[in-house]
């Protein structure tokens, strides 16, 4: 045998030793890349799987439309301000609970037993001065007043103005000119108001300057009192600034539908005539409550809402008298809680 095959030979035999020797591991050797891919595909299943179930959607349980949901809590912007007592001092209280209404038609419409003002009255128990115009608005038509457009003496701003001055002329000479009565009383119960003795002053304008399209705000010029935030932030500062005893009670229109030019109505929530919907409105006007300190009371959602407005209004922004005693009652229960002031046990 040549010696190139006796190493052969040799080298198998040390191999078939070496395997004798050496016992076979039980298993095979764990790879850690497959583990790896096989964690990511489960990974990648469970996540197509989820997507697929959430994209099929859930039954949807629907609503009983038979449930009774009057009890149910609505989330309200009210925001009232207790009278700070300092404010109080040297002021002689009279006994009698004295409050000024400002506004249009929720008081206006109705200066009788079933009007406004009077249900708040035999519901507290005060002596109540209405001092409201029919149709007038937060905002004044001009910006600077306008002799072309004697009207706007019966916006907020005027009125207010009128009050300060203790000067009821012009506007008592612009009533005289009006045809609808309405104008006329306003001032004749203007000129009877003793402001030294007023306690409370309510002011509620309903959606018309929504409807008439006042604008809601003036950015460059939050003063500005041709929009609807204007007047209103304008006479309440002026209020407290000339009153600084008198309580006031910002109260916001309740919902309303939207009347377009062709008479057609739609929803005021979501209706847009170009400076927002009516919500809108009622969310700047608690803005400028909190900017002038006064209390705010919303009735847009608290009062006469969309569930509810076929009960209390006699048309599309008007309030029957099912919806005037709503309105009382609200006002009243606020008013009766809160004759107390921040420094008074």
């Amino acid at each position: 045998m040549s010696n190139e095959n006796r190493e052969e030979d040799i080298f198998e035999n040390e191999e078939i030793k070496n395997r004798e020797e050496t016992p076979e591991k039980k298993g095979r050797r764990i790879n850690f890349h497959i583990i790896i891919l096989a964690v990511i595909v489960l990974l990648a299943g469970i996540s197509f799987y989820r997507l697929y179930r959430w994209n099929q959607g859930g039954k949807l349980e629907l609503p009983d439309n038979t449930e009774n949901t009057e009890d149910l809590d609505v989330e309200t912007l009210d925001m009232i301000i207790p009278m700070d007592a300092a404010a109080l001092e040297g002021r002689e209280d009279d006994g009698v609970t004295t409050i000024l209404c400002l506004g249009n038609n929720p008081f206006s419409d109705d200066r009788g037993d079933e009007g406004l003002s009077t249900m708040i009255a035999q519901k507290t128990g005060a002596v109540v001065y209405d001092c409201s115009f029919p149709d007038s608005t937060a905002a004044c038509k001009n910006p600077v007043y306008d002799p072309n457009y004697t009207k706007d003496h019966f916006n907020l701003y005027y009125v207010v103005e009128s009050f300060r001055n203790n000067e009821f002329t012009a506007i008592n000479s612009i009533a005289g000119d009006e045809a609808d009565p309405r104008y006329q009383e306003g001032v004749d119960i203007m000129k009877t108001v003793d402001m030294d003795k007023v306690d409370v002053i309510i002011i509620m304008y309903d959606s018309t300057d929504y409807n008439v399209g006042s604008p809601a705000e003036d950015l460059n010029n939050p003063g500005n009192v041709s929009t609807f935030t204007g007047g209103l932030r304008v006479a309440l500062n002026n209020i407290r600034t000339t009153w600084p005893y008198i309580r006031v009670y910002l109260m916001s229109p309740t919902y309303a539908q939207a009347m377009d030019e062709e008479g057609n109505l739609s929803n005021g929530t979501i209706t847009d005539f170009g400076n927002g919907p009516l919500v809108h409105y009622v969310y700047k006007e608690s803005e400028v409550a909190m900017d002038c300190g006064v209390s705010f009371i919303d009735n847009y959602f608290g009062t006469i809402n969309e569930d509810n407005y076929e009960e209390y209004m006699k048309d599309y922004m008007r309030y029957n008298v099912a919806g005037r005693e709503k309105l009382a009652d609200r006002i009243a229960t606020i008013i009766n809680q809160n004759l107390g002031s921040s420094g008074q046990e």
